[in-house]
């Protein structure tokens, strides 16, 4: 059972093009990969690569981070 909530498609959908991107505007994303299960748990495995761990405290991510598009607390509510 998926915890999308047969929602899945539209997860992939915001994930490929919107959420990607506003990562890997945030200086120092390198890249990200996300892997999906075909069956069990978890659901899916996101790697993201930064240049630095110090990153991801990063005025530039958090401010990212703490202001959501719509489109994004629709699918990560």
């Amino acid at each position: 059972m998926s915890l999308l909530g047969g929602r899945a498609d539209d997860h992939d959908d915001w994930h490929s093009h919107q959420h990607m991107q506003e990562r890997l505007s945030v200086p120092g994303f390198r890249r990200g990969r996300r892997y999906r299960r075909l069956e069990g748990a978890p659901e899916y495995f996101l790697m993201y690569e930064v240049d630095d761990l110090d990153v991801l405290t990063s005025q530039p991510y958090l401010d990212r981070l703490n202001n959501p598009t719509d489109w994004s607390r629709e699918i990560i509510p």
